[in-house]
């Protein structure tokens, strides 16, 4: 089915395999507009008189749930394949939007768009990493970096849609989610169709054989109680969760931060909001590129060191 997609685009498999990153970024794009919801809080604070705290719900109940429910998605995209998986997720996505634009409070849209959303994200989110990993087994740090690229610029692109929508006279705030849904879930079923494995007998360029990758790259193969033993796995764990932790809670207060404890003014924080998403997005596939020559451990060193400067630098000059 791999090659048969890729023969669509008169590619060999070396040459389409980058189809399969572009459709990775695409289907990222949409799975990122959470980091977009930002648009959405003071719309929804005026439209039911709610507060700034509850606005949040959504998000906060959105990623939650996109998290617990990545690692039932593995189980999945073992099972099904990467294609069915992804139309699984995509259809969840779709239906969260779709279903949230007819809540008539804040705890009827969390449970749609939180819970339902999130649960799609968190099923579709790992498939073309899983996709992309098997077809740049060497060197992928670059490969899966563009691919989730499109997740961190996903606000940049997808904010000022939604933005223009909200305003819309005919258009509105719960439409938006119901128009949003409607066109995330086409796209995401369309994607879905060519993400699919290398076959067996695929090698890489520059490897004679396929067998010969697995000598390349050693591995573990462990069961999920065996890995629950490791010590190396709750390292990890704990890094990814550090990092993530300091990422999500910069995006979800970038803008009010900015206007409320840098006292910068509407425009300038909105600068400085699309700047972190140009950023947030090419400091994936450049930290990729990084890990591919350095490792994973001493690019973590640098990727955290670089927020702790960060954070330095806003404690003692944040204002103006």
């Amino acid at each position: 089915m791999a090659v048969q997609n890729l023969k669509l685009f008169g590619m060999k498999a070396e040459q389409g395999r980058w189809i399969l990153v572009v459709t990775g970024l695409l289907i990222n794009v949409c799975l990122g507009s959470i980091y977009a919801f930002s648009v959405f809080r003071k719309p929804l604070e005026a439209l039911w008189g709610i507060s700034s705290s509850q606005s949040g719900y959504p998000f906060m109940v959105f990623l939650a749930v996109f998290a617990i429910a990545m690692p039932f998605a593995g189980s999945l995209v073992a099972r099904w394949g990467p294609k069915k998986t992804t139309m699984l997720g995509g259809l969840l996505v779709g239906t969260g939007w779709i279903a949230a634009s007819f809540s008539p409070d804040i705890t009827v849209l969390t449970i749609l768009y939180g819970v339902i959303g999130g649960a799609g994200v968190g099923i579709v989110y790992g498939c073309p990493i899983a996709v992309v990993a098997k077809w740049f087994p060497q060197k992928s740090g670059f490969a899966i970096g563009l691919t989730v690229m499109g997740f961190g610029i996903s606000a940049l692109v997808i904010a000022p849609l939604m933005k223009a929508m909200i305003d819309h006279p005919d258009i509105g705030i719960l439409p938006t989610f119901l128009y949003s849904g409607i066109a995330f879930l086409v796209v995401l079923m369309l994607l879905a169709q060519l993400l699919s494995f290398p076959p067996a007998e695929w090698a890489p360029p520059g490897v004679k054989t396929a067998s010969a990758v697995t000598e390349l790259i050693p591995s573990l193969n462990l069961s999920r109680r065996e890995m629950l033993k490791t010590r190396s796995f709750y390292a990890l764990w704990a890094t990814y969760t550090i990092g993530c932790l300091a990422g999500l809670m910069a995006i979800g207060i970038a803008s009010p931060a900015g206007t409320e404890v840098a006292k910068l003014d509407g425009a300038t924080a909105a600068l400085a909001v699309s700047l972190f998403a140009v950023f947030n997005g090419l400091g994936r596939p450049l930290f990729g590129a990084i890990t591919d020559k350095l490792g994973p451990k001493h690019t973590a060193m640098v990727s955290f060191t670089m927020i702790l400067g960060a954070s330095l630098l806003l404690f003692f000059f944040g204002q103006g």
